[in-house]
């Protein structure tokens, strides 16, 4: 805020948050007033004058109330029910934002929707957000995230390792993580070092299709030996050994033959 506002907020305090009042001992208009409610920092300031309004209003009603004034127990009890009511709607944010943090991929998805339902302020989202983690103990989006990254790299590593997964193909699946990433990670510095692995891993697939295309060119392995390793589900070279084995057998068993002749 700056040094008008924070002014602005002293005489809402000292005027029992009176804005017509505080407006007229600043110079401000009422539109003004307005605008700034749309600052987080303003609204903040509005808020604590609100609460020490009714911190003194209920300090002063307990006096009465002590002093066994009957109108002031009256408004004391409706003063309960109303604080009953308010602790429902407490309870339903707080049960709101454990559902968005839950089922949202992103802190910012669940700020920007928590915000649209109950029309409140990034920065009240931000301290709820902050609070129910703490209170229930819960993964945040980001933390879900990071350990599902984890998971799905160690079984890549995995399937690799076992020869169940080509090297483009581990690739490739690296490839859709860090696009997915360079959008959607939680903060900024994860964006650009996503985007960055993007450009690394487009590179390093371009080098395997050209060292296959290479090897591809200078493989003399007959085309029917190809076609017959795709429809067994073997190695061309292990065609290649079959069938000359096939043909050592007959020309041993010649040479035997002979021999004993």
């Amino acid at each position: 805020m700056n040094d008008l506002q924070s002014n602005f907020i002293q005489s809402l305090i000292d005027s029992d948050c009176n804005v017509s009042q505080a407006c007229q001992e600043n110079g401000v208009e009422l539109k003004q007033f307005h605008e700034w409610m749309k600052e987080d920092s303003f609204r903040e300031g509005y808020d604590t004058a609100i609460q020490v309004r009714d911190d003194e209003a209920l300090s002063s009603m307990m006096r009465l109330v002590r002093e066994g004034d009957r109108s002031a127990v009256i408004e004391y009890q409706k003063m309960q029910r109303q604080r009953e009511d308010v602790n429902e709607v407490k309870s339903t944010k707080r049960e709101v934002m454990r559902v968005l943090i839950e089922s949202q991929e992103t802190k910012s998805a669940c700020l920007k929707e928590y915000c649209q339902i109950f029309k409140g302020t990034k920065s009240a989202a931000e301290d709820q957000f902050a609070n129910v983690v703490a209170e229930l103990g819960l993964q945040t989006p980001h933390q879900r995230m990071k350990e599902k990254t984890k998971n799905k790299e160690r079984q890549l590593s995995t399937l690799f390792d076992q020869g169940n997964l080509s090297e483009v193909e581990m690739y490739s699946r690296m490839l859709s993580k860090a696009l997915y990433d360079s959008e959607n990670a939680e903060y900024p510095s994860e964006r650009s070092k996503a985007r960055a692995d993007v450009i690394s891993i487009n590179q390093r697939l371009d080098e395997i299709n050209e060292r296959n295309r290479r090897e591809q060119e200078s493989d003399d392995t007959p085309l029917v030996d190809k076609l017959d390793a795709v429809l067994a589900g073997v190695n061309p070279s292990e065609v290649s050994e079959l069938k000359q084995s096939f043909v050592a057998g007959p020309m041993a068993i010649e040479e035997v033959a002979n021999a004993d002749s």
